[in-house]
């Protein structure tokens, strides 16, 4: 028995102009900027704060866990509702919940309120306003480029290219996040809501709303996590983002401990050392991707083992340019298997369930943010080195998984949907021949 190639995801629709395409870009980078932003100041602020790094680690993982707990339901709807108020509703609650975390750190620096109700606010602020928001964001946009790509090559740029947009926030985030650290912490956490409210705007007055805003509501079908065509790409999409969480919880203390940094130094030297993991993601991302032609999943063959030497480095890390080294390998490795990862489970389901799975992708990554915190500071209260000794070991067996699994394996590529056959409309992507409904009967074809 041979397995049917899948059919391209059809449009409905002639692709939009550019400026959709650019706008998309737009509220994926806003929205990833205010939270990198963050990223280097965080780790300081909690120490200001007097929070434990446990207890870091729950504020973070409550974030995680609305996107884990909310994205399948965004997915649904992305799918009955549309892409563009997803979008719209994601990015303005996202920059609300930032600002009500802003002002909430900032109650607490200047002893307004106690650690204990600073902790209780940033739990709700960035964990339940901020998270759930956010979930939103990536499942529209991965939609919205499923929806406008037909082919597996234009698939895997467009996600790329959504990649590269994080890919930029990753560079541009810390980096600025550290440089704002020389004007205090307070700075860094009321600007990263105003940069989301920039490209919320923009969407909401320049987007086009796309058919399904429009059109006749239909309940979307329901993915599940058993589904054979996407658990083991899910499987490893928990050690790629896993390794994601714990190097970005970790590598700030790492820095401060290691190499013995004052509090502003440490935010300063975070936000350089995580720039330089984001500047090959954007280039990879955005520009080697697309050059080299790659199938997703020699992506994520590639990009995994890459990670997990990154991780083996860290370990033994013990000057800052050991420290730039591993984390310029680490976002080679990670811009390499991301997009793979999106790209394939996208192309093995059909247009009615695009948003269905990029809700479990959203899900299934916010799983993993909720698990890495809270797994890393755990461990390394245990031993510094301890996150990362892990993460190569979660990355060396995922290596190996997608080279021997028989569950893991290249589909043909997608061909063009036909006009009109007996069985193109019946028939699901990456679903071997034997199961495929069989061929309409002259009896059965509608008048």
């Amino acid at each position: 028995m041979t397995t049917a190639a899948p059919q391209a995801t059809p449009t409905g629709s002639s692709s939009p102009p550019r400026r959709s395409f650019l706008l998309i870009y737009l509220a994926v980078f806003g929205g990833y900027t205010g939270q990198q932003i963050l990223t280097p100041v965080l780790p300081p602020l909690a120490r200001e704060l007097s929070l434990s790094e446990f207890q870091f680690g729950i504020v973070m993982s409550a974030s995680a866990a609305m996107v884990a707990l909310v994205s399948p339901w965004w997915g649904r709807r992305s799918d009955t509702h549309g892409r563009k108020p997803l979008l719209v509703v994601s990015l303005f609650g996202a920059a609300a919940g930032l600002f009500a975390f802003a002002v909430s750190a900032h109650l607490g620096l200047i002893g307004t309120i106690g650690a204990l109700a600073t902790f209780a606010l940033l739990l709700v602020t960035r964990g339940l306003v901020f998270g759930g928001a956010l979930a939103a964001l990536p499942v529209a946009a991965q939609s919205y480029v499923a929806d406008v790509t037909p082919d597996e090559q234009t698939r895997v740029k467009g996600m790329a290219r959504v990649g590269a947009a994080i890919g930029l926030a990753l560079v541009l985030g810390p980096g600025l996040g550290g440089l704002l650290a020389d004007f205090g912490l307070v700075a860094a956490l009321y600007l990263a809501p105003a940069l989301i409210l920039l490209p919320a705007f923009a969407v909401w007055v320049g987007l086009s709303k796309d058919a399904r805003s429009d059109g006749p509501r239909t309940k979307a079908p329901r993915l599940s996590l058993r589904d054979e065509r996407v658990w083991p790409f899910l499987l490893a999409g928990v050690g790629v983002y896993l390794s994601v969480s714990m190097l970005q919880m970790s590598v700030g203390f790492l820095l401060q401990d290691r190499l013995g940094l004052t509090t502003r130094e440490t935010a300063e030297w975070s936000g350089y050392v995580l720039l330089a993991g984001g500047l090959p993601m954007m280039l990879v991302q955005g520009v080697v991707i697309p050059f080299l032609k790659w199938r997703p999943l020699r992506l994520l063959r590639v990009g995994v083992p890459l990670t997990g030497v990154a991780f083996v480095v860290m370990v033994f890390a013990d000057s800052l340019p050991v420290f730039f080294a591993a984390t310029v390998l680490s976002g080679m490795g990670h811009s390499l298997a991301i997009p793979g990862y999106n790209s394939v489970l996208s192309l093995r389901v059909g247009a009615d369930e695009q948003g269905g799975v990029a809700g479990l992708i959203s899900a299934t990554n916010g799983f993993t943010l909720v698990l890495g915190p809270l797994a890393a500071t755990a461990l390394y209260q245990t031993g510094v080195s301890l996150p990362f000794v892990c993460g190569a070991v979660v990355l060396g067996l995922l290596a190996a998984f997608l080279v021997l699994s028989p569950k893991v394996r290249d589909i043909p590529a997608p061909q063009p949907a036909p006009e009109d056959s007996g069985t193109a409309d019946r028939q699901r992507p990456d679903v071997p021949a034997h199961r495929q409904p069989p061929p309409r009967g002259e009896g059965d074809r509608p008048a």
